[in-house]
């Protein structure tokens, strides 16, 4: 027990946070009326060790639920916290190492990047949402310097969230941004070296102040570039975030905004292997994997991207039992320079690594602007408590693609020259038939505009409690031709029903028994250019989720295992015999079954232990020759291990495995080839020491540490992507 002397300013604690679960436990302290009372003596427990050391957290936000235990919601959440983040930053892939803390996540990412999946569904940066806000971001490698804590949550959640531009059925990842702290002034400093010399400097600087400290604002700054650890390839990230926020006696305000610039050189990763005609790969298994240091880049590839975005979060009490809210957001990506082997990718030819491929350029850009608004309170039945949200949302996503070389909706040249080579003796030939910097661009190819209406109620009875929800949204979307632009648009609308229900029950503090189903839709598309049936309209593609599960939690142990099972319509492209072009077609569906398991305390006075395995069985129904056949890029099995190992106060390490079963890739329909199962180690240690007055922090980190050959999957696509090489990280933090 310990005494302090403390001066609150604070009392009505919130329900918890409406904007998409952004509000921590420690957040919904700063959303209560304030008095000023006299000082007085508290006597209290200091909250358990492994709760404040530890990679997840038993908290977080569950969208219009808002910030809940994970005991207490019908589905998988995990609660990535500042450690697991700070801890697995490799300079090159922040947020895909730590998104491993998850047992439904696995990576396929990039230098480029930021590629992963939830529970066999591929996901990128296209999903992430910011402070509950969704589409503000590419599929570029994201910053994690303003990244407070990450909120995932595993399968169908359009029912919790409401509408977004890019939704997924694998999941929901919620960046929840760094705020300024109550009674702490932060000034940090942060210098890192990594891969071959990139050299990275980052800046935290944090304050509250007014009456009270209800305002804050926190300032995250970095400039990394240099060498990574693959030969001749370059990165640069520069960025600059500004977060505000506002506690009010009867309202809370958050404002995030930012700017960041981002280019890769050299970067490519990508061998695919279900090329037709001269792409065609002949071999019956794929090649060796070569050493993750070589390059199969050619010079002058390049990717850059600028990203502005804005994110306002307000919530306004209404009386004693219910709050409006607001959500709203901004972006705009421009992918100004995008210089590469077309699709990111290579062909693969055969067993010796022989690979080729055209080259492109394809300037893009992606703007979005999002709103949301709503309502949310509790209010009892009988002995039954409803807690209800009820909001509607609106999103409006622009895509730009294309060239305007020959005038503003001339001829397009996306293909300007070709490259050959092999893993054995990298680039043989390029091929560049003119400078890709005289293309302009980009024109506009596709806006759709998103509407969205949620109901949310949560009954809760006893030691039960349970789940209710529809999300109702219509999408119209327009498509422009890569050729002609505005001259030639067709337009598709659709409309679906998601609903979502679950259900917990807890025989005791220490047991959850949980179930549910949720649905999702996306919009439904047009088929572009290159196709035998463009312009046909394609229904919006259905996914249903069922799941069981049961979490545990007693003395700083939580473990939790949980049962799913899913199936969605697809879409696919298929060659018909004597069409010189694909058809694309929904067709079929993809069905997964997988268990999961997970496991994260303090096991003993020094040591913490965190992980997760996961076992999915797929299996593809169509009427084509792909019946019957797993689902491209799905490894069978997949799991992390991390032990932390805190010697003193000033010194600690930690080990992580991260595991990738055996996952089919497909030539063609009668030729199945396997990316082989592969196991990496990341070892890392970390001392605190003081130099004159400044708490410093010496951090070294070596990822794949034993130097690992290995390709990596991607779910649904028939790739190997060439697997990253044994890199160090050497950091040193300074709190002035």
């Amino acid at each position: 027990m310990t005494k302090r002397k403390l001066a609150l300013a604070v009392a009505l604690a919130t329900a918890g946070s409406v904007w998409m679960g952004a509000a921590s436990a420690a957040e919904k302290t700063e959303t209560m009326d304030s008095y000023e009372l006299a000082p007085v003596d508290v006597e209290g427990q200091r909250p358990a060790a492994e709760e404040e050391n530890a990679l997840v957290s038993s908290t977080g936000g569950t969208g219009f639920l808002g910030t809940k235990d994970v005991m207490d919601v019908p589905f998988r959440q995990t609660n990535i916290t500042q450690k697991a983040i700070s801890q697995y930053d490799d300079g090159a892939n922040p947020l895909p190492n730590a998104l491993l803390m998850s047992p439904s996540v696995r990576t396929s990412t990039s230098t480029m990047y930021n590629d992963y999946s939830i529970r066999g569904f591929q996901m990128n940066a296209y999903q992430f949402k910011i402070n509950g806000v969704p589409g503000l971001l590419t599929q570029m490698n994201t910053p994690s310097n303003f990244v407070e804590r990450i909120e995932v949550i595993s399968g169908p959640a359009i029912g919790i969230h409401g509408t977004e531009s890019s939704e997924s059925a694998g999941g929901s990842v919620n960046l929840v941004t760094k705020k300024a702290e109550y009674g702490k002034e932060r000034i940090t400093y942060k210098q890192t070296i990594n891969g071959r010399g990139a050299l990275g400097e980052i800046f935290d600087i944090g304050k509250r102040f007014g009456k009270n400290e209800q305002w804050g604002v926190r300032i995250n700054a970095e400039n990394i570039q240099g060498k990574t650890a693959v030969d001749r390839e370059k990165m640069i990230t520069r960025d600059f975030y500004v977060n505000l926020d506002h506690a009010g006696a009867k309202s809370t305000t958050n404002l995030f905004a930012g700017y960041r610039y981002s280019k890769n050189e050299e970067g490519q990763r990508y061998f695919a292997f279900d090329g037709t005609g001269a792409n065609a790969y002949t071999g019956n298994r794929l090649p060796d994997p070569p050493s993750g240091r070589n390059n199969y880049s050619f010079n002058g590839a390049h990717f850059t991207m600028s990203t502005w975005t804005a994110v306002l979060n307000h919530e306004q009490q209404l009386s004693e039992n219910w709050k409006a809210f607001l959500n709203a957001g901004y972006s705009y990506n421009l992918g100004s320079s995008y210089v590469m082997s077309t699709m990111s990718k290579l062909f693969m030819l055969n067993e010796d690594g022989d690979f080729q491929h055209s080259l492109w350029t394809n300037p893009l850009a992606f703007r979005n602007a999002y709103a949301q608004v709503g309502v949310r309170g509790s209010f009892d039945i009988g002995q039954v408590k409803n807690d209800m949200a009820l909001a509607f949302d609106r999103d409006w996503y622009y895509v730009y693609r294309g060239y305007e070389q020959y005038g503003r909706y001339g001829n397009q040249v996306p293909v300007y020259g070709s490259v050959t080579g092999s893993l054995r003796d990298g680039i043989r030939t390029l091929v560049q038939n003119y400078d890709p910097a005289t293309i302009n661009g980009p024109i506009k190819s596709v806006e759709t505009i998103y509407s969205g209406v949620s109901v949310t109620d949560t009954l809760t009875y006893g030691k039960a409690s349970v789940l209710l929800g529809i999300h109702h949204h219509s999408v119209k979307a327009t498509s422009y031709s890569n050729t002609s632009g505005y001259k030639d648009r067709k337009t598709v609308s659709s409309s679906a029903n998601s609903p979502t229900y679950g259900i917990v029950y807890k025989p005791t503090e220490d047991v959850s028994l949980y179930a549910n189903h949720s649905q999702s839709f996306d919009k439904g598309t047009a088929v572009g250019g290159g196709y035998m049936n463009t312009g046909t309209v394609l229904a919006p593609a259905k996914t249903k989720q069922n799941e069981i599960g049961v979490k545990y939690r007693k003395n700083g142990l939580s473990a939790g295992m949980s049962l799913f099972q899913i199936e969605q319509d697809r879409v696919m492209d298929v060659r018909y015999a004597g069409d010189p072009k694909d058809t694309r077609v929904m067709e079929g569906k993809h069905k997964l079954k997988g268990v999961e398991l997970s496991v994260s305390g303090q096991i003993a006075p020094k040591w913490t232990l965190t992980g997760g395995l996961m076992h999915i069985a797929t299996e593809q129904k169509t009427n084509t020759a792909y019946n019957g056949k797993n689902i491209s890029g799905i490894a069978d099995w997949s799991g992390m291990l991390a032990a932390e190992y805190t010697a003193d106060a000033k010194t600690s390490a930690f080990l992580r495995m991260v595991y990738s079963g055996k996952a089919p890739i497909y030539a063609n329909a009668s030729k199945q080839l396997d990316v082989p199962a592969y196991v990496t180690f990341d070892l890392g240690a970390t001392y605190k020491t003081t130099l004159g007055t400044v708490p410093t922090t010496f951090s070294l980190t070596a990822y794949n540490v034993l130097d690992k050959r290995y390709w990596m999957s991607r779910p649904t696509y028939n790739f190997g992507i060439q697997g990253y090489p044994r890199s160090f990280v050497l950091s040193m933090q300074m709190d002035i």
